[in-house]
């Protein structure tokens, strides 16, 4: 009797980028890894300390890019947004140990004017973020969270601009953010 197989496994770009990208930058004791089950919820991604065995787990979310309105320029001069919108229910019921939002910043190179995009993450520990969301991001009878990442690479700066008070979270972006994993795995 055979065994009919499906292909379960389906390559999210985010989720591969994220990968590449943490992949690069982590030690060589530390090794990304992407659950065989691609219809689980809730972790993207694994990272293992080969050497002691610590595992940390990564949602990653991804967005478009976004081109910066002549207003966003001018106050936030460089850089633009990654738009991020999800029930509410993503992060307060959330297993992963950290949330990485990787964002495409659209860039103009200086020598030749040639427009790229560059990704960038933030990457925020689950706690931190809930508490991020209790303090700023109150649903107001909404059951959807929406985040509106800035950044802007040449000062190595992100804000949360979509309350009336847009908060720092530049303590998360990109190197710095991969700081808490690092910790949090001894290495």
């Amino acid at each position: 009797m055979g065994i009919a197989y499906k292909n379960f496994w389906s390559l999210n770009i985010d989720e591969a980028i994220v990968a590449g990208i943490l992949r690069n930058k982590l030690s060589k004791n530390l090794e990304v890894f992407m659950p065989v089950n691609a219809q689980m919820k809730g972790i993207d991604l694994c990272i293992l300390n080969i050497q002691n065995k610590k595992i940390k787990t990564i949602q990653v979310k991804g967005s478009r890019a976004y081109e910066p309105s002549p207003g966003e320029v001018k106050k936030w001069t460089h850089g633009s947004a990654g738009w991020f919108f999800f029930p509410t229910e993503v992060i307060t019921k959330a297993t992963a140990d950290y949330f990485v939002f990787l964002i495409y910043v659209i860039t103009e190179k200086p020598k030749t004017g040639r427009r790229v995009l560059e990704s960038h993450t933030l990457t925020i520990p689950t706690k931190k973020l809930r508490e991020l969301c209790d303090s700023y991001k109150k649903a107001h009878g909404s059951k959807r969270y929406s985040f509106k990442f800035w950044v802007n690479p040449l000062k190595k700066e992100s804000f949360d601009f979509r309350d009336k008070n847009h908060y720092n979270v530049s303590e998360y972006l990109d190197e710095k953010g991969f700081e808490n994993i690092i910790k949090d795995l001894g290495s």
